[in-house]
């Protein structure tokens, strides 16, 4: 015991046993400092399942509280606390039974939770000895970006997130947190229901149910909805959502997307000058989803879609890559899918007729043709013909849908632009079974020394088969 009369301080340190506060409820080995302006103390302090180290500690009758202090909450593990705070502000309040604790300074994550493997810079958590559990909390005028959780655990690589509230049971080593306005896991911000993630014991977080994703956090092209998704790292996810896709015709539908994952960003010239200022990964979150022929998924005017679209966090457009059916009702036998894909940049739906196979893998037949058995003419429109009937006309060029003139057409693009004169048209409007065509035909099969060129415009119909 040292007394300093001219300060008034009368400082005591104990030798062996601690000192004893509060009834017995609290002991503080180090030295207490008594004087006409209260009671001060050094040392660690041990109360309620904690151990509250600190250089400045104060005490009252019914409070005491520590800054800068190192504080734990106890555990049956020795080497591993319930709750451990670095740099910390900690008030007891007797009376009420609770403490609360707060870092020193703001924005820093000086909380931290050892078994849920996570640490905190939320600006205020109480710890209520009664229900042991600690609720913590943010203040509104506080900016979210000052409040933030992260994980220690090494394979999540350094997930973390803002949020407004969560409360952490010491019990089961829960914790709720809430008020999360997104969580970024690669190029993805992912909001969970409610703002809500609950956290397990060793940093497991549940299954994210009904949740938002926007894709990419740059550009926010892609907006999903109830996905369920689980967030396996801070650069991977899994599960699965549902994307509204809005086809040529701004009609809206609903894809199921699945099988997220990270796959290159291939370079354009664009994300190069993104890339100069290092604002573009190098990884990108693409998702899958695919459509049935039964869901009758309309992709553009009079063109029906089945197959896998792809979507890529960087690309506006999703990618396509399957078969369009032609909405036609009034050819016969009528049933063929056309492989198709595109990237998604196409301001319409163009096949290029001359390369392009059924579902099977077969020609598209398209045009005039002389029946073998009847010496007939008859027309095709993307039906078949007969293997052995010779062509007396074929279209060529880019089959579309006019929806100026309501016709499915097979042309030359340069010659409906009127940027030259010579090219096939074959013109079928489905409401009327009327054919257009013109270009070159074939009378018939020449010989070495002698054929005839030739060039026709005609029109015909359908089901009439009037030419």
């Amino acid at each position: 015991m040292k007394w300093f009369p001219k300060q008034d301080q009368m400082k005591i340190r104990n030798t062996d046993v601690p000192f004893n506060f509060y009834d017995s409820t609290a002991q503080l080995t180090g030295t207490i400092t008594v004087s006409k302006s209260g009671l001060t103390g050094i040392g660690k302090l041990e109360t309620r399942g904690s151990e509250l180290r600190s250089r400045e500690m104060s005490f009252s009758a019914k409070d005491f509280g520590a800054r800068h202090a190192r504080f734990k909450a106890k555990s049956a593990d020795p080497s591993k606390p319930l709750i451990d705070g670095t740099d910390v502000r900690v008030k007891f309040n007797l009376a009420q039974n609770y403490a609360d604790i707060s870092p020193e300074i703001e924005g820093e994550a000086a909380i931290e939770f050892p078994f849920a493997q996570f640490k905190t810079s939320i600006p205020n958590a109480r710890w209520d000895f009664s229900t042991q559990k600690i609720t913590m909390t943010k203040n509104p005028d506080v900016p979210i970006e000052n409040s933030y959780f992260y994980t220690t655990r090494k394979d999540l690589d350094s997930l973390s997130f803002n949020a407004e509230k969560a409360v952490y049971d010491l019990k089961t080593q829960q914790m709720l947190v809430s008020g999360i306005p997104y969580i970024t896991v690669a190029d993805a911000r992912i909001t969970p229901e409610n703002g809500e993630v609950l956290i397990l014991e060793n940093a497991k977080i549940g299954t994210l149910k009904n949740t938002t994703i926007v894709l990419d956090t740059l550009n926010g092209y892609h907006r999903l909805t109830e996905g369920v998704v689980d967030v396996i790292s801070r650069k991977e996810f899994s599960g699965y959502a549902t994307y509204q896709y809005v086809n040529f015709l701004k009609d809206t539908f609903a894809i199921k997307m699945t099988d997220f994952h990270l796959e290159p960003v291939v370079e354009t010239e664009q994300t190069k000058k993104f890339q100069r200022r290092k604002t573009v990964a190098s990884m990108q979150t693409v998702g899958v989803g695919h459509v049935t022929e039964e869901e009758k998924l309309v992709l553009g005017a009079g063109m029906f879609y089945k197959g896998d679209l792809t979507m890529f966090a960087t690309k506006p457009a999703l990618q396509l890559t399957g078969f369009v059916k032609l909405d036609l009702k009034k050819i016969k036998d009528y049933n063929a899918w056309i492989q198709y894909s595109q990237s998604g940049d196409e301001p319409e739906i163009l096949i290029n007729f001359d390369n392009a196979l059924t579902e099977d893998g077969k020609k598209v037949d398209a045009g005039l043709h002389f029946s073998a058995l009847e010496n007939d003419l008859y027309i095709t429109f993307l039906n078949d013909k007969g293997e052995d009937d010779d062509d007396f006309f074929v279209p060529s060029g880019t089959l579309h849908y006019d929806t100026a003139s309501r016709e499915y057409k097979i042309e030359d693009r340069e010659k409906a632009a009127g940027n030259k004169l010579s090219g096939k048209v074959f013109a079928y409007s489905d409401e009327t079974t009327q054919v257009r065509f013109e270009g070159p035909v074939n009378l018939f099969k020449g010989t070495k020394d002698f054929n005839v060129t030739a060039a026709a415009i005609g029109s015909g119909n359908i089901q009439t088969n009037d030419i």
